[in-house]
């Protein structure tokens, strides 16, 4: 009897998964997604003692390290100044959030292609000048804010430059921007956060390019529908939506000298599981939730 509630806690994490899976199947048919680039060969791939792992943290002793989802999306905007500040005040180890371009070639922090889900405005980021993008109101998922911009990502750093907390800088769609790993390696340089930043990204081809360009800079592997395994993964750190996360896949990536992050784990239930297994950082919506573990 004891054995029950354990198995229908399996039974329902396969079906959590075999749902995740099928709406990502789903969703890619609609949408312009880069589900991974192709494997590079072995005689490609850099050399292992030049890959870096996650920076250490520099707030907190805590394993697995939080970092709060595009700033904290569920307690404030989402990749704005107000949701990194947000994030920067629950003292959590880091911050992660998106970046794309303007029309007139400025990196701005934004997630989705469209403006509309977030914004009171319509079309596509890349078809916006920065001045369009700025009369946009970002905040209307969140009603006790107002006047809420998409900030540039020179503004983001100007904010984040003084505070201890990593920075986990995910590329979105860069094969629509060209040039943008050289842009984003001259500002992580430009303001000497080299060794607080992480460069993630679903298109491992601009990871190739950000350490070709920065072995000095941390990226990570953004995978949708699986966990790799092991003669699939190049980098040091691989991110995975946390539903795709065993005991056995984790502990087999740790075996590679690979660490194992997760995304976007908003329960408690969840992180308890991903922390049993052995996880090595969860990203969150709500940090101040997962806080609560460590109290």
């Amino acid at each position: 009897m004891r054995r029950i509630p354990r198995i229908l806690g399996s039974i329902r994490r396969d079906v959590r998964r075999f749902v995740w899976l099928l709406l990502l199947r789903m969703a890619q048919q609609a949408m312009s997604i880069v589900r991974t680039s192709p494997i590079l060969p072995p005689d490609q791939r850099p050399a292992w003692g030049t890959i870096l792992p996650i920076p250490a943290s520099r707030v907190s002793t805590r394993k697995p390290i939080i970092i709060g989802h595009r700033g904290a999306a569920g307690l404030a905007p989402e990749n704005t100044l107000e949701g990194l500040q947000a994030a920067v005040d629950l003292a959590i180890d880091g911050l992660e959030f998106d970046v794309q371009r303007s029309k007139d070639g400025v990196l701005v922090v934004f997630h989705d292609e469209d403006l509309a889900r977030v914004t009171n405005g319509t079309g596509k980021v890349w078809d916006k000048t920065l001045a369009e993008l700025k009369a946009l109101d970002a905040a209307i998922l969140h009603e006790d804010y107002h006047d809420v911009r998409i900030p540039t990502l020179r503004e983001a750093f100007e904010l984040l430059r003084t505070c201890e907390q990593l920075l986990m800088i995910e590329v979105k769609e860069p094969w629509r921007y060209p040039g943008v790993e050289e842009q984003l390696v001259a500002l992580i340089r430009e303001f000497d956060l080299v060794e607080r930043s992480q460069v993630r990204s679903f298109y491992h081809d601009a990871l190739h390019a950000i350490h070709r360009l920065a072995p000095e800079i941390a990226v990570s592997e953004l995978w949708l529908d699986r966990v790799p395994e092991d003669d699939e993964v190049i980098y040091k750190t691989v991110n995975c939506h946390h539903i795709l996360y065993t005991a056995e896949n984790i502990a087999r990536l740790h075996r590679r000298g690979v660490q194992a992050t997760a995304w976007t784990v908003n329960e408690l239930d969840d992180a308890r599981r991903l922390i049993v297994m052995g996880i090595d950082e969860l990203t969150t919506n709500y940090p101040d939730r997962l806080l609560t573990l460590f109290a």
